[in-house]
């Protein structure tokens, strides 16, 4: 297997330049050069835009679904079972040269060359070139396919190309098969239109014209008597196209057929160009008439949209590898967004879901949280937008037979804590309380509903950990981990827009109890793990990766946070592709007991039961930084959740996926990857990455703990904080702040102050000695910090609610002389401890009022 991974040296510009941002804008051609990858090897591929998805197997250009969102997510799929669902063809290529024998083109692998939003396929023997690329637009619901053939031959040749698109459709969610069709053909542009009378595609119509070589004959009969087929359905009789339509009156098996003729010279070509789509009934028309004209212009845009968020969205390490998968994370956030009722909305990818899942936009959401918060907003929107009257938000919401329908969260459902945890983030980011306003009455229902199942201080779930399948109401370590995290989410919204000021003390006392629980009750010293028990009371001794979480949220103390990532490394870690999402993989014998739907969880080692998922390597590698291990986090980041890391891995090939397959014992599907661009994989690697080098957050701030590697000197990047967009420039070495400089002024915090100056622009952060204090944690806003440098006295101001346990560090370069809160030192402790050069100052004491004036004076 060849491999090629292409990064162009010039792509990452000089870190730190003022011109980067229109360096990259006027430079889209750059971009797009360093984000290709070429491929030769086995893989999966999905690709697409907000209107089309297509999904290919085993590098073959033949598409194995073509998935269409508009009018509503019906797709072109000729396979009978998901778990082989690469072995069925929706499509056809033929190709015949002079008086040599037909041949099938695509049924071998070809090389390909890919972006997240375009791939060219490319193989050529002694004889001929075949060229086939898929390209989309950004306004219409079409895909542009283009069959470039050429002659390398030494004499003139006459080529005939065949192509054949089945176009019987799958309905979505209910998935019904809708086989019988009438069609019609126009001399314009060759173009057929295949139409569905049939209210649960919407009354579809599929349309197909030729901007190229114009078609010898065609045909809209299938080869299929009806759906679903068998591995092979076509033959050399599928040839003899007679310019066959279907009539109304006769509705038939559908499909897209044309036969292509052209002598060619030694060197010359023959360029097909069909352009492929979806519309509502009798849209298709103005559609294929508008096209031709219109669709390099329509391809161009797409690309540039995508191109332009890459420009905007730096993240700029210097490591080719990890910026080249910033590249790639912006545009699989952009591509992954499906039409849906009238709106595009993200999706998990490109050809495989035609749901919305809150679940999957709401986990991508939190890295979006630092770069995108527009996304963000419209996102919870949506969410809030589609709840019921008593304020439950959905779970999922697509269209089902003869209309759109909504699953709405039951109080058990993880969507709670992570609406509850993202909007959380999101008022931090933005500063928009007039939208938390709105947001509150589904925040408060969904707190209401999440703690319906808590039993004596730990959470109850039905589903063993982060999925949704699996019936077994016990103690979860998972759901008890989000909800402790997003109820003192939801005590700081509470607290900055004022509301329930009353209940917020005792909400807080119940947060603490529930990690008191998780701590007490759910941490096994048998296992060195957070474990889970089923409905009977016994032990669920499995390891999951929902456990890691704990570390991340910072709900154990360093002890446990060391020996949890360190089991992990020991039970759930594979070195070569990843982190298992369970430990053993045994769910296929425990169906009944779990209540699973047959084989949903999959066989050992695939899927759920053991497979590799994005989330899971994320929250290993921030679990690693919880436990101060920067250098293999970073490492783990760069190795199992790059593109060129999968490529490098076993069975690799250039992804960032939902899953792969763990089972090491087969080298045939060790590291096997399946849905090769997932929405998710894309959010927790920019997550991953904004965290390791620095970016934190807990419930009340945002605050820099700034990290680079031994080899590494600068790192820059945008950061939304304030409700606005930030340069972030850190440098230096060592592992200690020297100082911070907004704007080129000094100032004294790493938590960053709740409402930052509107006219900030650009923070600067320099590692080495430190010159002066910092204040470095803080489990409260900050509203401001000053610091005397004549009398060596630092103010600081900060809000939260009456009663409030706060705990805040400050790092100085001198011992501390007094402490004191409001004007007094009562009722206020603190201690000091130096490690090296630097003391570490930590204050504890409850707030008085809501905002509190913390006063430190430093011994000159």
């Amino acid at each position: 297997m060849k491999v090629l991974f292409v990064i162009i040296a010039c792509f990452g510009f000089i870190i730190g330049s003022t011109n980067t941002e229109v360096l990259y804008a006027q430079n889209y051609d750059t971009i797009k050069d360093s984000l290709k990858v070429q491929f030769n090897g086995d893989a999966s591929i999905e690709v697409g835009s907000p209107f089309v998805g297509l999904e290919f197997h085993h590098s073959s250009p033949l598409a194995q679904r073509i998935s269409f969102y508009y009018p509503v997510a019906n797709s072109i799929d000729l396979s009978n079972d998901y778990w082989t669902r690469d072995q069925n063809f929706s499509m056809m290529l033929g190709l015949k040269i002079g008086e040599d024998t037909k041949e099938w083109i695509g049924l071998e692998p070809f090389a390909y060359t890919l972006t997240p939003y375009e791939v060219n396929f490319q193989e050529s023997d002694e004889r001929k070139q075949v060229k086939v690329k898929y390209q989309f637009s950004k306004d219409s619901p079409v895909f542009i396919a283009t069959y470039e053939i050429k002659n390398l031959d030494s004499e003139t040749r006459t080529f005939e190309f065949y192509t054949d698109i089945e176009a019987s459709l799958k309905t979505s969610h209910t998935y019904a098969t809708k086989d019988m069709a009438w069609s019609e053909f126009r001399d314009q542009g060759s173009a057929l239109f295949i139409n569905f009378d049939e209210p649960e595609t919407q009354n579809a119509q599929l349309f197909s014209v030729n901007a190229g070589l114009s078609p010898h004959a065609y045909s809209s009969l299938s080869s299929l008597d009806s759906l679903p087929a068998a591995d092979v359905w076509w033959d050399e009789a599928d040839w003899n196209l007679e310019n066959q339509t279907i009539s109304k009156e006769n509705p038939q098996t559908p499909a897209f057929k044309y036969l292509y003729r052209k002598n060619l010279a030694p060197g010359e070509s023959m360029k097909i160009i069909q352009i492929v789509g979806a519309a509502k009934e009798g849209e298709g028309y103005e559609l294929a008439e508008k096209l031709p004209s219109t669709f390099q212009k329509e391809i161009k845009e797409y690309e540039e949209q995508i191109l332009k968020t890459m420009s905007e969205k730096t993240f700029e390490t210097g490591d080719p590898v990890l910026d080249h998968s910033v590249l790639w994370s912006h545009g699989i956030l952009q591509a992954n967004q499906h039409y849906i009722d009238g709106s595009i909305q993200p999706m998990p990818c490109p050809a495989q879901y035609n749901f919305y899942f809150t679940h999957d936009v709401l986990l991508t959401d939190l890295a979006a949280i630092n770069f995108d918060l527009p996304r963000v907003k419209r996102d919870l929107e949506f969410i809030i937008n589609h709840a019921n009257t008593d304020y439950v938000i959905p779970h999922a919401y697509y269209w089902k037979d003869l209309g759109y329908l909504t699953e709405f969260a039951p109080p058990d459902n993880w969507n709670h804590f992570w609406f509850v945890i993202t909007a959380g983030s999101y008022l931090r980011h933005s500063g928009d309380e007039d939208f938390a306003k709105k947001l509150y009455p589904y925040l408060e229902k969904s707190v209401e509903d999440f703690q319906q199942h808590k039993q004596d201080d730990i959470i109850y779930s039905y589903r063993p950990d982060w999925w949704d399948i699996a019936w077994n109401f016990g103690p979860r370590s998972y759901t008890t981990i989000l909800a402790t995290k997003a109820l003192r989410e939801f005590i700081f919204i509470s607290s900055v827009i004022g509301e329930n000021e009353q209940n917020l003390k005792e909400w807080e006392e119940n947060a603490n109890q529930l990690q008191k629980g998780l701590n007490e009750k759910l941490w096994s010293e048998d296992q060195q793990y957070l474990i889970n028990y089923f409905e009977d009371g016994s032990l669920d001794s499995h390891y999951y990766i929902g456990s890691l979480l704990g570390s991340h949220y910072n709900l154990l103390d360093e002890e446990r946070k060391k020996k949890l990532v360190d089991t992990a490394g020991d039970k759930i870690y594979d070195p070569k592709i990843g982190v298992y999402t369970v430990y053993p993989m045994d769910f296929h014998n425990l169906i009944d007991y779990l209540k699973l739907n047959g084989n949903e969880a999959g066989d050992p080692y695939y899927y759920i039961n053991g497979g590799i998922w994005p989330h899971g390597n994320a929250w290993y590698a921030l679990a690693l930084m919880e436990s101060g291990q920067n250098n293999e986090a970073l490492s783990f980041i760069r190795n199992i959740m790059t593109v060129k890391g999968a490529m490098d891995s076993p069975n690799g090939q250039p992804a960032m996926y939902e899953y792969r397959v763990s089972k090491k014992d087969d080298p045939a599907v060790y590291g096997k990857i399946d849905k090769p661009q997932f929405t998710w994989a894309a959010g927790w690697y920019l997550y991953s990455l904004y965290n390791v080098y620095g970016v934190k957050e807990n419930e009340w701030n945002i605050r820099f703990e700034p990290y680079l590697p031994a080899d590494q000197e600068q790192v820059s990047f945008m950061l939304t904080a304030g409700g606005k967009d930030l340069r972030v420039d850190i440098s230096g070495k060592g592992n200690q702040v020297q100082s911070i400089h907004f704007d080129g002024k000094q100032e004294y915090s790493t938590v960053l102050p709740y409402n930052l100056n509107q006219d900030l622009e650009k923070i600067e952060i320099r590692k080495g000695i430190l010159s002066a204090p910092l204040v470095t944690k803080l489990n409260a806003i900050l509203q401001h910090v000053e610091f005397d440098e004549v009398n060596h006295n630092m103010n600081i101001k900060i809000k939260s609610f009456e009663g409030h346990q706060v705990v805040a560090v400050i790092d100085t370069p001198w011992p501390v002389e007094e402490v004191s809160i409001n004007g007094s030192s009562n009722k206020i402790d603190w201690s000091i401890a130096k490690n090296e050069d630097v003391y570490k100052l930590q204050i504890e004491f409850n707030q008085k009022y809501n905002t509190d004036e913390l006063s430190v004076d430093f011994k000159k």
